[in-house]
């Protein structure tokens, strides 16, 4: 078969993932040699192409794509690119106008008059593969970009709102500056949503650097405490994101800015971090490392923070495969946490548990009052006693995880211990003054998860706004002093309430006291709320409709 009666006989579909690969310039390796045409195709992975050709015919082809002998369109642009060549040779190329995105300056109208049809329809097809949204790349191809104005317009907004605040300002100028940073947030949230992400990347980093200026007052510190960390999970998504040159280089200059800017680095090697996932080409790594290295130059740079940037330097230069530089590095900074660390599990994968103990104690030291590094070393802790059956130290570094906080350590813990010797591990824990002083509520979370109603009970004494959470709970062991504790809690709650569905609310918690069996106590509980919300008149019809239906003589007249 000669080669257009082959190129004839392809599918439209082939046809036009064969030019494609053209386009893309993904068939690459082209040789001939003794009546034998190869090539490869890099689509993903690489595919090898073979086709045999005798006096200007194609006896057989092949292509590691398949194994049936198929037409594939790997096959085809190799026949196509042949076939180009030999009307290059004999001259006979004709142009035509091209559909591109390089002459964005150019008028749209004049192209796609101008334009060859099927080139048009390949180079839109050609789109999807890239773009989820044709539209963003028309934008972003045909129209003059205002990217910088939009983003000096709104930083100067509101670098002009953060300087009206004084200490001495009043709540309203506080509200309207909150105000205008919710609806920058609103609009970031907006464009993203219309698939603008440089706009939205740079709307998300600008309300960083906002709330990385100095705070005003505790509400102002409160604010930026609270959004800070949105914008950093916001930013997170639009990484994975394409952005042309001109976006990326907009980016990381503004990334520069910002670093450049803020007095106050704290927040800067969280967001330097986030914003390494934003390189994508050898340009971008090369203004994110230079962004990098300004920044732990700078005297403001806390150590625990040049611990970070240098372990962020290490990453990159693995990044591009530099893995002696990097071991060069971490030789030159030993004690930076993250390579103790690394060196830590390096220790334990070989199976050298007590040389990568020495390590895990010198970071658990050397962590002082870092939260979020000891509770990592003291992990790593635990799980080499673990290895080492060693029960008691794995049982106390536990508990040093759980006065941290760590529910998850207490899990663990109770994994390992066998049954019989858990009750006596379970009261070690509780009864620790320290496990009980947890300010996030992991002493809760381990009596309930233990079911352990006597000291749920003397818990909630100390926190009575937790009675009505848990009452039925405590019932029947407890009813005597959980229902105390629930007439106190409802009288107590009465005086702060209106309105009828708060009002049913309280009823609803009064009718648990008849359940149980607290007749009198409920009915002594009506009669004080009563009395001491004699306003409260939509009040005293539903508790005196619910005595009613409780009461064993009758329904109650009120004098």
């Amino acid at each position: 078969m000669n080669v257009q009666e082959l190129i004839g006989s392809a599918s439209e579909i082939t046809k036009i993932k064969a030019k494609r690969i053209l386009k893309e310039n993904s068939l690459i390796k082209i040789s001939y040699a003794k009546g034998v045409l190869r090539s490869v195709v890099h689509e993903g992975q690489d595919y090898s192409q073979k086709i045999e050709i005798e006096q200007g015919d194609i006896s057989g082809y092949t292509c590691s794509c398949n194994s049936d002998g198929l037409l594939c369109p790997h096959i085809l642009a190799l026949l196509l690119k042949r076939e180009e060549r030999v009307r290059e040779t004999l001259g006979e190329v004709e142009k035509k106008p091209k559909a591109s995105m390089k002459n964005t300056k150019s008028n749209l109208k004049e192209i796609l008059d101008s334009a060859d049809k099927e080139e048009l329809i390949e180079f839109i097809l050609s789109l999807r593969s890239y773009y989820k949204d044709i539209p963003v790349i028309i934008r972003k191809s045909f129209i003059s970009s205002t990217d910088e104005e939009f983003l000096r317009e709104n930083r100067d907004e509101l670098m002009e709102s953060h300087n009206t605040l004084k200490a001495t300002s009043n709540k309203e100028v506080y509200t309207k500056h909150f105000n205008l940073m919710l609806s920058v947030h609103e609009r970031a949230r907006a464009e993203s949503k219309e698939r603008n992400y440089l706009r939205s990347t740079l709307l998300y980093l600008l309300l960083f650097e906002m709330v990385s200026l100095p705070s005003v007052g505790m509400e102002h510190y409160l604010f930026d405490s609270h959004y800070i960390k949105v914008y950093q999970e916001a930013l997170l998504p639009l990484a994975d994101k394409k952005y042309t040159v001109r976006e990326s280089q907009m980016i990381f200059d503004y990334l520069k800015l910002i670093c450049t800017s803020l007095k106050d680095l704290s927040q800067i090697t969280t967001l330097l971090r986030i914003m390494k996932n934003f390189i994508t080409t050898e340009k971008d790594y090369d203004n994110y490392y230079d962004i990098l290295l300004y920044v732990y130059e700078k005297d403001t740079v806390l150590p625990y923070d040049k611990n970070n940037l240098l372990y962020l330097e290490y990453e990159l230069l693995m990044m591009i495969g530099k893995a002696e530089e990097a071991s060069q590095l971490r030789r030159e900074n030993p004690y930076v946490p993250e390579f103790r660390f690394m060196e830590a599990e390096s220790h334990l994968g070989r199976g050298k548990l007590y040389d990568a103990l020495i390590i895990v104690k010198d970071g658990i030291e050397r962590a002082d009052r870092n939260w979020d590094e000891l509770i990592r070393w003291l992990y790593m802790e635990s799980s080499i006693y673990k290895i080492l059956q060693s029960q008691d130290k794995f049982i106390d570094v536990t508990q040093k995880l759980i006065t941290l906080g760590e529910y998850r350590a207490y899990l663990d813990l109770k994994r390992c211990i066998s049954p019989k010797e858990w009750t006596g591990v379970y009261e070690k824990l509780v009864d620790d003054e320290e496990v009980r002083k947890n300010t996030k509520g992991v002493y809760k979370r381990i009596i309930l998860e233990e079911k352990d109603k006597r000291r749920i009970l003397l818990y909630i004494m100390d926190n009575p706004e937790l009675i009505s959470e848990h009452y039925d709970f405590l019932s029947p062991e407890y009813n005597q002093e959980a229902s105390k504790l629930l007439a106190e809690y409802i009288e107590d709650t009465a005086s702060r309430i209106s309105g009828r569905k708060d009002y049913e609310h309280l009823t609803q918690m009064v009718e648990k006291l008849y359940i149980y069996g607290q007749t009198a106590l409920a009915n002594d509980t009506i009669m004080n709320l009563v009395m001491k919300n004699k306003n409260k008149k939509s009040l005293h019809t539903i508790l005196f409709q619910l005595k009613d239906t409780y009461s064993q003589s009758g329904p109650y007249i009120p004098e």
